[in-house]
């Protein structure tokens, strides 16, 4: 079993424990390779998901503090439903524990009690990264697929110097280069 190095691992791993001794759950020393990945397969910034930018991704928030925790249980139930999310899965927060977990879709779904209680943001993602499920402290909830190996369709690009000239800060070009001389022209013109 892993050493807890704060309060929050020690709490979880002492949750987890028969989980963790039956080998239903695995722990990985650390996360950063997973939260790589996560941001190679989905759009992001600085640390958090763009959701707005991943097709038919779906986010709900709760803003009722003592409603949070069930609010993130109902979703992630709702969304191993709706999109029949099966199989492993991996876990990883974005703070308070610097592990990652490896579990079954169903063995997380047993733990939600822990888990979204440690304060971080949680991200349960599929081992391939198909899909990415997010709950957050503050109460959002969010799901996204990924779509062609890669959860955007159209390639993210902040321009801000042009498009605040435009009203905008930021914008999702299919063509980069495209768009940017068709923005300077616009604006030259317009």
């Amino acid at each position: 079993m892993a050493d807890a190095e704060n309060y929050f691992e020690a709490e979880l791993l002492k949750h987890l424990h028969g989980a963790l001794e039956a080998g239903l759950i695995l722990v990985e020393a650390d996360s950063a390779g997973y939260f790589s990945k996560l941001a190679q397969c989905y759009p992001v910034a600085g640390s958090k998901i763009r959701w707005s930018h991943i097709p038919g991704s779906i986010e709900r928030h709760e803003s009722a503090a003592h409603l949070q925790l069930a609010a993130g249980r109902d979703f992630f139930g709702e969304m191993v439903a709706l999109h029949g999310l099966t199989g492993q899965a991996v876990h990883i927060g974005d703070s308070a524990v610097g592990f990652a977990l490896l579990a079954s879709v169903e063995e997380f779904a047993r733990h939600l009690d822990a888990l979204p209680s440690i304060p971080q943001h949680h991200y349960f993602v599929a081992a391939d990264y198909s899909w990415c499920l997010a709950l957050g402290m503050e109460g959002g909830m969010s799901f996204g697929r990924m779509v062609n190996g890669n959860a955007g369709t159209r390639l993210c690009t902040v321009i801000s110097a042009e498009l605040a000239s435009a009203g905008s800060a930021d914008a999702c070009f299919d063509d980069p280069s495209i768009d940017r001389e068709r923005l300077r022209t616009s604006n030259r013109h317009g």
